[in-house]
């Protein structure tokens, strides 16, 4: 009889849920070394064409990937991969390269790696953690150039045998784009962070994913099988026989949930007994409007306007903003469409050169120590109002057309709402005397997102026609713990008992005062909180479309007066562990 390997239980850090049991993969696509070779002059131009057709080659990839990814109704990878193809057109990428090849005479591979190397150390060297992620992108594309270059023998994601366990020291975002769900059972890696395009992708396709696990302990085994358990940010390596039924008893579970969902989108977010809840859609693609009704979605409760610009680096004129608008409020047919002005600085910095047109905006920007506490949002808006005015009278213009909402992100004194109304009023007496049609009551709301908005709600409801709670935002600024940094992401919690706290204030400042309130972030889809926000007042949700069928499954499971005893009960905890323990407690008995 055989030794039975012993269990080994890893934790490392959880950032894509969900159950992944399989075998384990090593996944490595080490860069060889590129060799420098010396070319003659008469050599210059082939090399230059040969980088060239890699160039070309790596666009039509990234293209037919974000091709798929539009099809599939992914706005995180279709900004991602733009991302990436902006990055390929960049003069780095194109004339930087090529007058090097021209200078030194080496070959293309050793000219471009040479190149990368130097702004990888760059972009290390600068504190921001923007800039860091940044490398990650400089790493992913110049792989996909460098493999058109040197097309030798890779492991791909495409051909990963099925019930595989991806382990690798880091994954970067075309490798994780491209794998297949049905293949990959999971993720495992030794770097990685909860925010990393990575991250995102693995959310995006449903893959299970753990960071931070040291990968030197599987050379001390001999793994024939993993569990992946994503929720809590455990790895099981060898699991035993009680621990694998276990966790196939979740994940089938998980899969019957997974049906269930599907039949949820053509259903009504209501509660047993018919206590309706509206869902709406968060988006960044104005694309992806005509998918919005396969998901059942009341509306576009946050349509994140600054991907405008971010795609394409330059501020849209106002014209293409109304044709965007506009388009968008027509394919509603009526639904709500609320338009958050540009919400720029903080987490959505701008990579401008001094040779960029709209550079001078962000010169003093991008300096700052801390951006996040910076100027951003409306603050950048309010210094800049020939921005903010542009946008504003697009969106005017583009209200006859439909059901349109403004919402201003980042407020933090009722000063700033004032000077958005003052401006809007001024546009529309323009508007008016040049005889362009418009809505003349459109709904101008604030975003709750910093600790001073929360404690001041009342004076924010009793002058806006709505609120929304960014729940990502507020939960970092009131734990004061950044959800990118590994070394706090444990402490950023939306179970905070503050939070609850908070919540049920600005709910009953809104009720006060009659105004709607929608709640968004990734607390909105959140099975654990749904109830407890139900039972907190919260009546309108805005979620990614891919979590509307999540989120009114969720809904349909409770009574009102259930949530509303369970929120009680919750309200009670004043530490986010046993907060959690007594949630999960609720779930288990309720299962």
């Amino acid at each position: 009889m055989g030794i039975v390997a012993e269990e080994i239980v890893l934790r490392g850090l959880a950032v894509s849920k969900g159950i992944g049991i399989g075998a384990p993969l090593f996944f490595s696509n080490v860069s060889e070394e590129v060799p420098i070779v010396q070319i003659s002059h008469k050599e210059i131009d082939r090399e230059i064409e040969r980088y060239r057709r890699a160039l070309s080659s790596s666009r039509k990839d990234l293209e037919h990937l974000h091709y798929l990814s539009l099809q599939e109704g992914s706005s995180e990878i279709v900004a991602i991969l733009g991302t990436h193809l902006e990055m390929i057109q960049d003069p780095i990428m194109t004339t930087v390269i090529e007058d090097r090849i021209r200078e030194m005479q080496h070959n293309t591979e050793s000219v471009f790696h040479g190149l990368i190397e130097e702004y990888k150390e760059r972009f290390r060297s600068l504190p921001d953690d923007y800039f860091q992620e940044r490398v990650d992108d400089i790493i992913d594309v110049s792989k996909r150039i460098l493999s058109h270059l040197q097309p030798l023998p890779r492991m791909k994601m495409t051909e990963i045998p099925h019930n595989s366990i991806i382990l690798a020291h880091e994954l970067v975002p075309s490798e994780t784009v491209e794998a297949q769900a049905s293949a990959v059972s999971a993720f495992v890696t030794s770097v990685g962070g909860i925010t990393s395009h990575a991250a995102i992708i693995a959310r995006a396709k449903g893959i299970p994913y753990v960071a931070n696990i040291d990968l030197k302990i599987f050379k001390g085994t001999d793994p024939h099988a993993l569990i992946v358990d994503g929720s809590e940010g455990l790895v099981i390596i060898n699991p035993s026989l009680a621990t694998l039924k276990k966790y196939e008893a979740m994940k089938k579970g998980q899969l019957a949930s997974f049906k269930q969902l599907r039949h949820a989108s053509r259903l009504k977010g209501e509660t047993i007994d018919g206590y309706e809840v509206k869902i709406f859609a968060n988006l960044e693609n104005p694309q992806e409007i005509s998918a919005l009704s396969k998901h059942g979605a009341f509306g576009v409760g946050l349509f994140r306007s600054e991907y405008l610009f971010l795609s394409q680096k330059q501020f849209p004129s106002e014209e293409e903003q109304f044709e965007v608008y506009k388009k968008m409020a027509r394919g509603l047919k009526g639904k709500p469409l609320v338009i958050r002005i540009f919400d720029i600085g903080g987490d959505k910095k701008v990579d401008l050169s001094p040779s960029d047109g709209d550079y001078h905006y962000f010169a003093n920007v991008g300096a700052e120590l801390n951006p996040a506490l910076g100027c951003r949002a409306i603050r950048f808006l309010l210094r800049y109002p020939e921005i903010l005015r542009s946008q504003l009278r697009a969106i005017l213009r583009a209200s006859a057309y439909g059901d349109i909402h403004i919402l201003i992100p980042m407020v933090s004194d009722i000063s700033e709402l004032r000077q958005v109304r003052a401006h809007i009023a001024e546009i529309a007496q323009e508007l008016k005397l040049k005889g362009v049609r418009f809505c003349s009551k459109i709904p101008v709301g604030c975003m709750i997102e910093v600790p001073s908005s929360a404690i001041m709600c009342d004076v924010l409801a009793a002058e806006a026609d709505f609120l929304s709670i960014g729940t990502n935002d507020l939960v970092q600024y009131v734990v004061a713990a950044d959800r990118s940094n590994p070394s706090t992401s444990d402490l950023y919690s939306s179970l905070h008992p503050s939070i609850l706290r908070l919540v049920r204030t600005i709910v009953t400042c809104c009720n006060e005062f009659k105004k709607d309130l929608i709640l968004c972030g990734e607390l909105a889809a959140d099975p654990l909180m749904i109830p407890i926000l139900i039972g907190l007042g919260i009546r309108e949700f805005s979620v990614s479309a891919r979590h509307i069928p999540l989120v009114k499954h969720t809904i349909r499971q409770w009574r009102i007066l259930e949530a509303c005893r369970l929120a009680d009960d919750a309200l009670e905890y004043t530490a986010t562990q046993d907060l959690h323990r007594f949630l999960a407690d609720v779930m288990r008995r309720r299962c």
